[in-house]
C-alpha cells in the first residue's frame, strides 16, 4: 500500500513583503519542506496559526504512515519563535537526530516524524502586514 501525505487545508507559501490589510505588525513566517519521504519537495507554511502534524484526517499535514501517531506533533509561533511540540506520540519526534518534547526551531533544523523528514526554513521569510 502506497503511503500518502496530503494537506487537509490549504497552507499557502506567502512571498516576503506581501502586504495584507488590518494590522501593522511584522509577522515572522516559516516553512516546512519535506526532504525525505513519499512527497519530497512538498512545502507547508507555518505561522501564524498552529499547524498539526499526524496521521488523522483533521491534521493540517497528514502523513499516512503507521509509525506516525494520529496527532503526532504541532508547530506554533509564540513570541516570535516557532515551537515544535511532540504530542505524546508513540514513536517520538526527532530534531537533528535528538528526541524532543518541545523544541525552539532554528533555520535548517531537520525534523523526523515517522519515515518523513522535514527541514524548517525560517530566517528569510517575513510577512509585513499593514
Amino acid at each position: 500500500m502506497k503511503k500518502d501525505i496530503k494537506p487537509t487545508r490549504s497552507i499557502p507559501i506567502l512571498k516576503p513583503g506581501k502586504r495584507e490589510t488590518g494590522t501593522s505588525k511584522e509577522l515572522p513566517l516559516g516553512k516546512l519542506v519535506i526532504t525525505y519521504g513519499d512527497h519530497a519537495g512538498r512545502e507547508y507554511r507555518v505561522g501564524p496559526k498552529t499547524v498539526l502534524i499526524g496521521r488523522a484526517d483533521q491534521c493540517d499535514i497528514t502523513i499516512n504512515d503507521s509509525s506516525v501517531s494520529r496527532k503526532h506533533a504541532s508547530v506554533e509561533r509564540k513570541d516570535g519563535r516557532f515551537l515544535l511540540q511532540d504530542l505524546k506520540s508513540t514513536n517520538g519526534t526527532l530534531v537533528n537526530g535528538e528526541s524532543i518534547d518541545v523544541h525552539v526551531l532554528s533555520h535548517g533544523d531537520k525534523i523526523r516524524i515517522g519515515r518523513t523528514v522535514f527541514q524548517f526554513l525560517g530566517r528569510e521569510i517575513t510577512l509585513t502586514l499593514g
